[in-house]
Formats: structure tokens, sequence, C-alpha cells
């Protein structure tokens, strides 16, 4: 009897004990379980210093910020030529004269035809409203009128034209004729220059050039100078002033003009060479080309070129727009990079905005 007593009682509790397990099987279910991100190993490559200085030299000419071939409007006689090369000019100054006297009697005619035409224009107008003169010819007394005052102006304008005057303090460069010669209109007198400031004259490569702001335009630029062979030791900032947009044909390069002040004791001349030096570094860095694996490079939603970086704080990628370039063989050209930007070129199809990473070693594959 107590050995039935007993082996009820252990029944009992393996039925309790099962019951427990059972139960604490059940609550196990509904605890949400943390699943830990996986960390994605990548092969990557750190993009080598592309910025410090990038100085490079062209070779330039100089030219006079302002210059003039004075010519006269009108052909004549020189009856005044002060001026020699190399002469100091004030504005308005008068640098040649034709002989006047031609122009004075065509002034004196046109003069004379005018008085009489004002004198008919003025009965005319009178006789008009009486009907003693014919409307067709008022009109013809009207029309000469106006003609011969035309003519009187252009007299009187092209006596005035008779002297030639500068228009800008400069110097004579060049004289092209002698006094007492025989001009014929448009024909070169002299070429003016003002030397106070002078344009220096490069050409630059369009990757170059695509990056010159023109809305810069007057400030002085910290990283251009000037130099002379003839000025040792010296070298002399430049500020921008335009760029030409039409590039030469046979170079594929843009006419860019600096300028610069005539220095102190020293007579630098318009045609003279000079040497620019430049620090392009601020221009290329951004327009540097690299070149990256093939795998490296994807195409986004927008058809964007773009590659991934790893942030190497947080060990987590993010994509980043570039520009591709052409292929060579296994490799493309891109830019858009910086210094010290770590790229994936490997594992790139397995990531997404944030994930972890690790980086492999050298000679690795991603899984």
């Amino acid at each position: 009897m107590r050995y039935a007593n007993n082996k009820q009682l252990t029944n009992l509790y393996s039925i309790s004990a099962l019951a427990l397990v059972v139960m604490l099987s059940g609550c196990g279910k509904n605890e949400p379980q943390e699943v830990a991100e996986p960390i994605r190993p990548v092969k990557t490559v750190v993009i080598e210093a592309l910025g410090g200085k990038k100085i490079r030299e062209f070779p330039g000419l100089v030219g006079a910020s302002q210059r003039a071939e004075m010519s006269f409007r009108v052909a004549g006689q020189l009856a005044e030529l002060p001026v020699r090369e190399g002469d100091q000019i004030e504005s308005g100054q008068t640098i040649a004269r034709l002989d006047e006297t031609d122009f004075k009697i065509a002034l004196n005619d046109s003069k004379a035809t005018y008085d009489k035409a004002l004198a008919d224009f003025k009965r005319a107008k009178e006789l008009l409203p009486q009907g003693h003169i014919s409307r067709s010819d008022y009109d013809k007394i009207d029309a000469h009128h106006k003609t011969a005052k035309a003519n009187l102006n252009l007299s009187r304008q092209n006596l005035n034209y008779t002297t030639l005057t500068a228009p800008f303090t400069g110097t004579v460069a060049r004289r092209y004729v002698d006094n007492f010669e025989e001009v014929s209109a448009k024909q070169n007198i002299v070429l003016l220059q003002d030397t106070t400031s002078l344009d220096i004259r490069f050409d630059i490569p369009e990757r170059l050039a695509i990056m010159i702001d023109p809305s810069r335009r007057g400030g002085e630029s910290r990283n251009i100078f000037a130099k002379f062979g003839a000025i040792k030791g010296k070298e002399f900032p430049l500020t921008f002033k335009e760029i030409s947009t039409d590039a030469d044909p046979q170079t594929r390069t843009y006419k860019v003009t600096f300028t610069m002040p005539q220095p102190e004791g020293f007579s630098v001349l318009p045609g003279m060479n000079t040497t620019v030096v430049a620090d392009t570094s601020h221009l290329e860095s951004s327009e540097q080309a690299v070149l990256l694996p093939v795998s490296a490079v994807i195409s986004d939603s927008n058809k964007q070129a773009t590659v991934w970086l790893v942030d190497q704080e947080t060990m987590t990628v993010h994509p980043h727009s570039v520009e591709a370039g052409s292929m060579q063989g296994n490799s493309i050209t891109v830019t858009g990079l910086k210094s010290g930007d770590r790229v994936v070129i490997a594992g790139v199809p397995f990531l997404r905005k944030g994930m972890k990473v690790s980086l492999l070693e050298t000679g690795e594959q991603p899984e």
C-alpha cells in the first residue's frame, strides 16, 4: 500500500515538471529576440592626396590695358604733328592737326547754300497759305532746305575732325607718319598706350578655363603672379580681368587676361615676355581625375554615377555622386572625390546607406 502511494506521488511530480517546462517554453515564444545586424566586410581604396600646391608656369605676353590706334575721320594734309614716340600725352591734348583751309572753304560754301535755302523756305512758307505756290513746289523747297542744313552740319563736323586729340592719358608708342604728309581717312597716325596698368595675357587648357569664375573680375588673386627675367627675385600679383570664350582651334586653349600696375622703379613695356606662375590646386583639385575599378562605380535610380564612401569614424557607408569619365581596361576615371576619401571597390552590390562595414586586408576578398 505504501509502495502504491509513492508511485502515485512520483507520477504527480513528473506531470508538474512537464507542465512547468511547457509554460516556460510558451512564455519564451512571446518575448522579442534582438538580432545583431551583420557587419559587411568590404575592400576599399583611399584616394591619394590631390591637394597641396600645384605650381604651373605659363608663357605670357605684356600688353597695355588701354591702347588706341589714332586716326583722322577725314583725309587731308598734316599741318601739325608735335608728338614723338615715347612722349607722355595728357587726355584731351592735341596729337595732330590737318590743314584746315579746304575744310573752312567747304564750311563757308555750305553756310551760304544753307542761308539761301533758309530764305527760300521762309518765303515759300508764307506763300503756301495764300495759294501763290503749289504744294509740290513747297515740298521741294523744304527738302532743299533740310539738305542744306545737313550739309552745313557735316561741314562743321569735318572741320572739327581736322584735330586729333588724346582720348586718355598715355604714351605715344608709335608714330606712323611724318608731318606735312597727305593722309587718308582711317589711316593710323600714332599708337597711344596707357602703361600705368598692364595686361598679362596667356593661354590655359580647358580643364582650368572651366573653373574660372568671371564674376570674380577685378579681385586680386593671391595665387597667381608674373615674373620677368630681367627683374630678379620679384613676383608681381595679378588681378583677373577677362577670359575668352572662343577656344584656339589648334591648341584648344583659352586666352585669359590678368592685370597688374606698372611696378615702381621698373619700366615694363607692352610686347615684353613674362612668365605667369600659378598655384592651380584650388582649380584642379575638384577636377582631378582618379582611376577606380569599374566595380566601384554604380548608377543610381537617377542614372547618376555613384560610389560608396566609408565614414571611418562610424565605419558606415554612404553613397556619393561622381562624374564618370573614360574607360581604361577594367578601370574608369572619375572626378568629384577628394584627398582621403575611402572608396569601396569590392562588395558594392550588398551595401545600403548607413550599413556598418569592416575593412578587408589587402588580398582578402568579400564573401
